[in-house]
């Protein structure tokens, strides 16, 4: 068996995505998410795994996301913390 079929599947990053932001006030309505996996595009930039678009349409902002890479989770949260997205309320609880 290869090592590539031992491995997890890859996270849904999209997904991820929509649970995290109604944590932090933001609208789930409000961002459109496209996942680059096998388009070719992530091999453009030399990125295992994939890369996924992230758009809010209410303030126009477009990110891109390495999901094959350790802290792309992190690097949205440090978008969504420094109000790239617009601004945001963090519940607590």
């Amino acid at each position: 068996m290869s090592m590539q079929t031992d491995l997890p599947r890859q996270v849904d990053a999209a997904k991820t995505l929509r649970s995290l932001l109604p944590a932090y006030g933001l609208a789930v309505e409000d961002f459109d998410f496209e996942a680059h996996e096998s388009s070719g595009f992530p091999e453009l930039f030399g990125v295992p795994g994939g890369i996924l678009t992230v758009r809010c349409r209410s303030t126009g902002e477009e990110r891109l996301y390495a999901t094959g890479a350790e802290s792309w989770i992190g690097a949205f949260m440090l978008d969504v913390g420094s109000g790239l997205f617009g601004p945001f309320t963090k519940i607590d609880g």
